[in-house]
């Protein structure tokens, strides 16, 4: 069985049209969980009235999707987790059988990545492609180091065991995280570009502060958590000097220091759930980065040759 789980923080309409989506799905068995994130709007009231046979927990504090998502898991009932943001809809009401069978076709995969397009069904959501291959490749299936938490699907025991979403990040960054858990226990996870959503993206404002503040905060806290301490310095050193130029261009130089001090406030705390990598996953990550390029590279016949690169946003 699936469970669904989803994350809802004051998107009252938004959560309401994806669940008529989940629930209009054919040939699937699954339950659904919704996690409300203490919603000031009646988000609760609304869910319950229309779809009473959804289960609804209601946190006690704002804490953020990462704690929202991982309350989910731990109360479902399923083999199989299927997590969906609220600002998402389905197309495909055959999609939660396709993912069913998916998992049971492919024993050795632990997570699907799922294809993430913008509201008109055809063009690819860019800011959630942080595959290391180029957006180019998103109609080609291949083992990855990356999922969004947007949608995606998960074996409940392969999260569990990973250690779940990292609540230290509040949001963002937090399924970079869990997928590199995944990776140092030996799981595997693969892009399903015939898994679609649709998602319906936040307001401009509110991705903004994402990327200025949560982005350059959450980047510190993934380093002490995950890398060795040399690697961790070569990895972060650039990007904080990359991003303090971009807070300076962009005129957040504000709140991007604020996000250092923040990351260095909670430094303490990540320093105690610090766990790093095994030296095998990077080499794995790295594998799986040149697996991906060398095909890319082996296709680039069947691409347009204008315009064409291949990115490693890492």
């Amino acid at each position: 069985m699936l469970s669904i789980v989803i994350p809802s923080f004051n998107r009252r309409d938004l959560v309401l049209a994806l669940l008529r989506d989940v629930y209009a799905q054919e040939a699937a068995e699954f339950e659904v969980i919704v996690v409300d994130d203490r919603s000031p709007d009646d988000s609760v009231e609304a869910i319950r009235r229309e779809f009473p046979q959804t289960q609804v927990l209601v946190n006690e504090k704002n804490s953020g999707p990462a704690v929202a998502r991982n309350r989910g898991i731990l109360a479902a009932k399923g083999e199989f987790i299927v997590g969906f943001d609220s600002d998402v809809t389905l197309p495909d009401q055959h999609l939660l059988k396709k993912i069913t069978e998916a998992f049971k076709s492919e024993p050795a995969i632990a997570c699907l990545a799922l294809r993430i397009l913008k509201p008109d069904g055809h063009s690819d959501d860019v800011e959630r492609w942080c595959h290391p291959i180029s957006l180019k490749f998103a109609d080609h299936t291949f083992l990855t180091s990356y999922f969004s938490g947007t949608a995606y699907a998960v074996r409940k025991e392969a999260a569990i065991r990973a250690g779940l979403f990292p609540e230290i990040f509040y949001m963002h960054h937090e399924e970079v995280e869990l997928a590199f858990r995944l990776l140092d226990q030996g799981d595997s996870i693969r892009h399903c570009p015939d898994l679609g959503v649709l998602h319906h993206a936040s307001p401009i404002s509110a991705r903004s502060y994402v990327e200025t503040f949560y982005h350059p905060r959450n980047q510190i806290l993934l380093v002490l958590l995950s890398y060795p301490l040399l690697r961790g310095a070569i990895h972060l050193i650039p990007r904080t000097i990359y991003q303090f130029g971009v807070a300076v261009k962009g005129g957040h130089l504000k709140i991007y220091l604020s996000a250092l001090r923040e990351g260095m406030r909670l430094s303490g705390k990540a320093m105690k759930l610090r766990k790093p990598l095994k030296a095998k996953t990077f080499s794995e990550i790295n594998r799986l980065k040149s697996q991906i390029t060398g095909y890319a590279q082996q296709n680039l016949h069947a691409l347009s040759e204008s315009g064409f690169s291949l990115t490693d946003p890492s």
